[in-house]
């Protein structure tokens, strides 16, 4: 049950990536809902799903938008995995904490971009696109970031979501 629910929400985020988010850009930069999604996963549940996440969300866009099979999976499965990393050690609260850690995120998300634009030989000016991707896309970010958190955290109050996995020991 807690896979097909996470499964429906990473649906869900790509359907209204592509339907709604077009309509609110800023400088050609929509929200970054999949950043928010994976840092509220990974900060909640921790590393295995935070990396799963990261990795069936950032395939998606892959198969859906990008260009480059793998690039958007391993920016978010970074991501999932780096702020997993957090997880139980520090306090979350709803707000500061998850606003607090889209910024160091979104470096790492467009540290890989920035790498795969030098090695690609994209031609793009880097001083513009880092303005934009990451300007733009962090404060867009922060402001989504407490609404998803939020739904998220009372996702998890569900006893379904929390359910723990335990595998008979084989002999």
């Amino acid at each position: 049950m807690r896979e097909l629910v996470i499964f429906g929400i990473l649906l869900l985020n790509l359907i209204v990536q592509s339907s709604i988010f077009p309509f609110i850009e800023v400088f050609h930069v929509k929200p970054d809902s999949l950043l928010s999604l994976t840092i509220s996963f990974a900060l909640i549940a921790g590393n295995p799903t935070g990396v799963l996440i990261g990795f069936c969300g950032g395939l998606l866009q892959d198969i859906f938008f990008g260009n480059n099979l793998g690039l958007y999976t391993l920016q978010y499965m970074l991501v999932g995995y780096l702020v997993g990393l957090l997880h139980g050690k520090l306090y979350v609260d709803k707000i500061f904490m998850p606003i607090l850690v889209v910024i160091p995120a979104n470096i790492v998300k467009q540290i890989i971009m920035l790498l795969y634009n030098f090695f690609a030989q994209s031609g793009m000016p880097q001083d513009q696109v880092f303005f934009q991707a990451f300007v733009i896309e962090t404060i867009y970010t922060i402001v989504l970031m407490p609404f998803i958190f939020s739904s998220i955290v009372k996702l998890y109050s569900y006893k379904f979501m929390r359910k723990k996995r335990n595998f008979p020991k084989t002999k």
